[in-house]
């Protein structure tokens, strides 16, 4: 199922969460340009006599935008909207597989268990409050495509299963993971050549107590900035994380030509979706990192 076949509160938690890293991130970037700029300012400060005030602004600049990001809590509302967001997801997977709790044989009252689930979601995540105000009104939170695959064959509902999630949640974790892994790669040698060059350039000044100006304070904000971004990207522990799942996803896969009948599938996508929802159990677990 894309994006578009699943539930509005999913369309709409998946949003949510995209738009508060893009916030998380835009904001740590201007607090760290600026803080440079405030440094650069201040230094050269003692030959024009105007950039002292260019630095103090830029420090409360920086300082502001760094509080405003605190206050607005875009790293805990980027982690909650994406737990909930895979918690529909697989409970959304379970109803069109008839899994487990919705096996039952009434669809009617499968199709009011999953409203349930829904409604309680909600009101566990209600401190999302307005942030989950912004859905299309034509979304619906049992779609057509659902419906289309609950009422499928066994063997069109085993083949759906497998290529359209198995295989995609396995190819997601694999091309993640990798990404990761250079990105984490990429940073560290950011960051060494930065204590690097400091390192010279302290020596220089050893060498030469003359020498007007060496960036040596801007070098520190840079490696501090790389720093906090890795920190907020946690580009190691998301490589280790993806890659660990693309493997038990590949580990669920081998067993999957086993599966003979409806009830079989739907104990296999019990399991499989309880493999799944660890991302979103660790995502909940992020959030109060």
């Amino acid at each position: 199922m894309e994006k578009t076949d699943l539930p509005a509160l999913y369309f709409t938690a998946d949003s949510t969460s995209n738009a508060a890293q893009k916030s998380l991130l835009f904001y740590n970037k201007w607090s760290t340009f600026l803080l440079i700029v405030a440094v650069i300012a201040s230094i050269e400060g003692t030959k024009i006599s105007w950039l002292p005030l260019i630095s103090a602004l830029c420090f409360f600049g920086s300082l502001s935008t760094y509080v405003y990001s605190k206050y607005q809590k875009f790293q805990e509302l980027w982690y909650q909207s994406r737990a909930l967001a895979e918690s529909i997801k697989t409970a959304s997977w379970r109803l069109v597989m008839s899994a487990e709790p919705f096996n039952a044989r009434d669809e009617g009252q499968n199709l009011e268990a999953f409203r349930k689930i829904l409604t309680e979601l909600l009101l566990e995540n209600k401190g999302l409050g307005k942030n989950l105000s912004n859905f299309e009104p034509q979304h619906e939170e049992i779609t057509d495509r659902m419906l289309e695959i609950l009422h499928s064959t066994f063997d069109e509902k085993k083949e759906i299963y497998l290529k359209e999630r198995i295989e995609n949640q396995r190819l997601w974790y694999s091309n993640e993971s990798g990404k990761n892994r250079k990105n984490s790669m990429k940073y560290l040698w950011f960051i060494v050549g930065v204590y690097i060059a400091a390192i010279i350039f302290l020596l220089v000044r050893i060498a030469n107590p003359e020498t007007s100006f060496l960036p040596v304070d801007i070098l520190a904000i840079v490696a501090s900035g790389l720093i906090g971004w890795t920190d907020i990207k946690r580009y190691d522990e998301l490589a280790s994380a993806y890659g660990l799942t693309a493997h038990e996803i590949g580990i669920i896969k081998s067993r999957y030509q086993s599966v003979m009948s409806s009830q079989h599938l739907a104990s296999f996508v019990k399991d499989a979706e309880n493999a799944f929802s660890r991302e979103h159990t660790q995502w909940a677990a992020r959030r109060d990192k």
